[in-house]
């Protein structure tokens, strides 16, 4: 194999290789796409020990969502202090669970017919509860699972239990229309990065090649 032919090969694979590389990073959002979300959750002091708080649900997946359950995971209920004054979006209802190791009270938000459900990529407000609770007893461990918060919510693509349902924590805002800023995952990030740089040398190399050709 002549000098010309080791080159070309080199420039190739280069060039092939940063772009699985690349393409990669789509790979995180291929596989954990199908049932995903997130929430905010936004507290309003009312006086004498009272608290008000709102949340919005996000459907960041591919699936619908049919059930917000805050506070709570399978099992256990987490709230020391039984929530009030809840209000449920158009076309959904609440009922309030309770029991299991942290004796305690969880929403269970539930549309009232699929065509209520949020659609993928959707976002859903007019949630809120009023509470004794403050926003730190909220992010607090659990007593009887101390390893999620109070505030761990469930959600499921429609019916409660009616798939393997999905873990998440609200994220706290201070005022309207702020909310988290998605954080790439590091995995994705450093993907990018090396495919990048792959593509880029075997740009290089392409580019040399010709000039001497």
């Amino acid at each position: 194999m002549n000098k010309h032919s080791i080159q070309l090969l080199t420039r190739h694979y280069l060039l092939g290789l940063g772009a699985v590389a690349f393409l990669g990073i789509l790979a995180p959002s291929v596989s954990s796409a199908a049932e995903t979300a997130s929430a905010t959750i936004s507290a309003t002091s009312l006086g004498g020990g009272e608290n008000q708080y709102t949340l919005t649900l996000n459907d960041t997946g591919t699936t619908t969502v049919g059930t917000f359950w805050f506070a709570w995971v399978p099992g256990d209920n987490f709230m020391p202090a039984t929530p009030t004054a809840i209000t449920s979006p158009a076309g959904w209802q609440e009922t309030v669970t309770s029991g299991g190791p942290s004796g305690g009270s969880a929403i269970q938000w539930k549309a009232s017919s699929a065509a209520s459900d949020v659609n993928a990529g959707g976002t859903l407000a007019g949630f809120s509860f009023e509470s004794t609770l403050t926003l730190a007893q909220l992010q607090a461990a659990s007593t009887g699972t101390p390893a999620d918060p109070v505030d761990t919510t469930f959600i499921y693509s429609g019916a409660p239990f009616s798939d393997n349902g999905y873990q998440l924590t609200p994220t706290v805002v201070t005022g309207p229309g702020s909310g988290p800023t998605p954080t790439p995952e590091p995995r994705a990030t450093g993907l990018a990065g090396i495919g990048l740089c792959l593509l880029t040398l075997g740009v290089r190399k392409f580019r040399s090649s010709r000039v001497r050709a």
